[in-house]
């Protein structure tokens, strides 16, 4: 079906230009329409829509911008005349239009987003022991930690990521109009004006606030047609829509479809379980089995501990992010573990005592 076609629903007077007009006279009247007022929410997709039916009509309307930035209209338009240098006075052949720039000034900030929006989806990943920064198109920050994947898709009206495997924390730039969410397991995290970090575990899924607040909620699912079964009163209900907020201080788990265990934390538990941003891994007093798992996700190497009683050994430190050495340096001298290399991607660590 033609994309011009009189008939197609919804075409509307917002699109009606005639098939004969060249592309730049459609770039020129779609800037003259949003001249005309504050350009609405539907003249905004209506425009969205033409920019992205062809090519040709980014291009023509970025020219056409361009054109009248290096004529000096846009800073006309925005300075009052006394304050404006000699250099920059209009020119009297340029005069019948400058008060229509001068509106369409405020088009073109209103319509920069939708034209620098990414195509497509981008991917971001991380190998093991691997960190890394990303800033992303609407100066968001994102810090993506060890042995990660993350899939990042704007539109006009949403921006939408997917972190897929391992951890990242987001710090949010704020954009009301266009809400920030991401999917991780069964879960949504939507950010109201805030910074956080997702880690995908074993089982569940974490996130900490570390400043404003966000909302919790299941993942969408598809819309699925229930198909009635004979002779049976049962019908499937749909899963209550659970939402809650949780607000900087904050850790909140979940795995599958529940939202559970929203746990206040304090400034130095917080410190601990965001060390990874700056490098570093710090541990209290914890079981060495919890140690090595933790240490294990910035490295190949393959850490086993055989016995019961060395797993469950009290341990702490501050470790650089990938320097097992340092780690099995710390438990030949303060805990007589002795270190085992049974290949070359495989130790053991054995208490003197089972030596």
């Amino acid at each position: 079906m033609s994309h011009h076609s009189d008939t197609q629903p919804n075409q509307g007077a917002v699109l009606a230009f005639p098939e004969h007009k060249s592309t730049q006279t459609q770039a020129s009247e779609w800037l003259a329409k949003l001249d005309a007022e504050q350009p609405s929410p539907q003249d905004l997709a209506a425009f969205k829509q033409w920019v992205n039916a062809d090519p040709a009509h980014r291009i023509a309307f970025e020219e056409l911008v361009e054109f009248w930035d290096e004529m000096n209209i846009l800073t006309q338009a925005v300075l009052p005349r006394e304050l404006m240098a000699p250099q920059a006075k209009p020119r009297r052949a340029l005069a019948p239009i400058r008060a229509a720039m001068g509106a369409a000034a405020l088009a073109i900030v209103a319509v920069a987003s939708i034209l620098s929006l990414p195509l497509g989806t981008s991917i971001y990943t991380t190998g093991v022991g691997e960190q890394k920064t990303i800033q992303l198109a609407d100066n968001s920050v994102v810090q993506l930690n060890t042995n990660s994947r993350l899939e990042v898709d704007y539109s006009s009206d949403l921006r939408r990521l997917s972190l897929t495997q391992g951890e990242a924390h987001f710090d949010v730039a704020h954009n009301p109009q266009r809400p920030f969410e991401v999917l991780a397991g069964q879960g949504l995290v939507r950010a109201i004006g805030t910074a956080f970090t997702v880690h995908i575990r074993k089982i569940d899924v974490e996130v900490i606030v570390t400043e404003g607040t966000v909302e919790l909620a299941p993942a969408p699912t598809p819309q699925v047609t229930a198909v009635p079964i004979a002779n049976s009163d049962s019908t499937p209900q749909p899963k209550p829509d659970r939402r809650l907020q949780a607000t900087a201080g904050s850790m909140v788990t979940f795995d599958k479809n529940l939202l559970s265990d929203v746990e206040h934390m304090v400034a130095s538990q917080l410190e601990k379980q965001l060390s990874w941003r700056d490098g570093m891994l710090v541990f209290k007093a914890e079981p060495l089995q919890s140690v090595v798992d933790e240490v294990s996700r910035y490295t190949n190497l393959t850490i086993i501990i055989p016995e019961r009683s060395a797993r469950e050994m009290k341990v702490g430190g501050l470790f650089k992010v990938g320097d097992t050495e340092s780690l099995f340096e710390a438990l030949r001298q303060g805990f007589d573990i002795h270190v085992k290399e049974v290949s070359n991607d495989v130790v053991y660590l054995i208490s003197s005592d089972q030596q």
